[in-house]
């Protein structure tokens, strides 16, 4: 099975925890992304979701705070050397649908469910040949 790496997004947009909720908005939006990292320097320190965004999206006033007031702070992670079964079963086994990539707490970057399903449709195309 392949290794992460290749099927990951490399650096991916991010955010500082104190980036306003609005930031994260037009992220997700200019990137197309459901998922953005909150890094403090390089370290990966929390993770804001679409679905994050969306229970909050009533009040307006709060898109002025900083994310780290809606961000996941205990996020799973794994790193470059792990496999793309074993991310995919974590993924399955904790119901969530991206996992950041980090060596020694930094972040190098993200695999999401979208990705895994790239690589379905390539597997499935490379079949039909």
């Amino acid at each position: 099975m392949s290794n992460i790496s290749t099927l990951m997004t490399k650096n991916p947009a991010s955010l500082d925890p104190e980036a306003r909720i609005e930031d994260a908005w037009k992220i997700m939006h200019t990137h197309r992304v459901r998922h953005v990292p909150v890094v403090k320097g390089d370290k990966l320190v929390g993770l804001v979701t679409q679905k994050d965004l969306l229970v909050n999206a009533q009040n307006r006033s709060l898109l002025s705070l900083p994310v780290a007031e809606i961000m996941v702070f205990r996020v799973s992670t794994i790193t470059t050397d792990t496999t793309a079964e074993e991310a995919a079963k974590v993924m399955l086994n904790k119901k969530i649908s991206c996992l950041p990539v980090v060596e020694d707490d930094k972040l190098v970057g993200i695999i999401t469910e979208s990705d895994f399903l790239k690589r379905l449709i390539q597997l499935l195309a490379e079949s039909k040949n």
